[in-house]
């Protein structure tokens, strides 16, 4: 092989690793958002496979709504918390998906997941998230134009809203999520 033909087809290689790279980047690229609140995607990474607590629906919003538990908040759920414990581990983390609402066409007495409209997470923290019962929170808006997140709250405060609406199963150590029996 001759040091052109060489040349050429290393820099070849090399331009098609960039743009496999910029592929991976930017599959990646949700992770990379903060919210106002300093919390971030990446402190769900993965949240994908984990494992679903329970379903849930709102009415007033019309949505689907999946809530997923990292491994630390499952095994607290098979231990009775927060029935057994006053107070979830720090480190648990529940997720919640949120889709728009559809009939299901094929059978339309079912509603399921349309479009999905944002995730949320919250983190137990107990030393970091003193004013918020030992809960951070996130919110992130998707937008399916940009197929892209953005986060929620103009600044920090915007938690405070959601722990209000948290206050009401304060027992439960502000977690309104059961572990339904399985």
């Amino acid at each position: 092989m001759s040091k052109k033909s060489f040349f050429f087809l290393s820099g070849t290689i090399g331009v098609l690793f960039l743009i496999a790279g910029a592929g991976i980047l930017s599959a990646d690229q949700k992770y990379d958002i903060k919210a106002p609140n300093g919390l971030s995607f990446n402190d769900i990474k993965g949240y994908e496979a984990w494992q679903v607590v329970a379903p849930s629906y709102r009415t007033d919003k019309n949505e689907v709504r999946y809530i997923l538990g990292n491994p630390v908040i499952i095994e607290a759920y098979k231990k009775g918390v927060p029935k057994t414990s006053p107070a979830f581990p720090n480190g648990s983390i529940l997720v919640k998906v949120a889709y728009s609402e559809m009939k299901e066409p094929t059978f339309p007495p079912a509603l399921v997941p349309d479009k999905l409209q944002r995730i949320e997470f919250m983190m137990r923290d107990s030393e970091r998230f003193k004013d918020t019962g030992g809960w951070g929170y996130a919110r992130f808006v998707y937008d399916s134009a940009t197929d892209a997140y953005k986060p929620y709250g103009k600044d920090a405060s915007f938690a405070s809203e959601c722990f209000q609406c948290h206050t009401l199963v304060k027992d439960r150590d502000y977690v309104f999520t059961k572990y339904p029996v399985r």
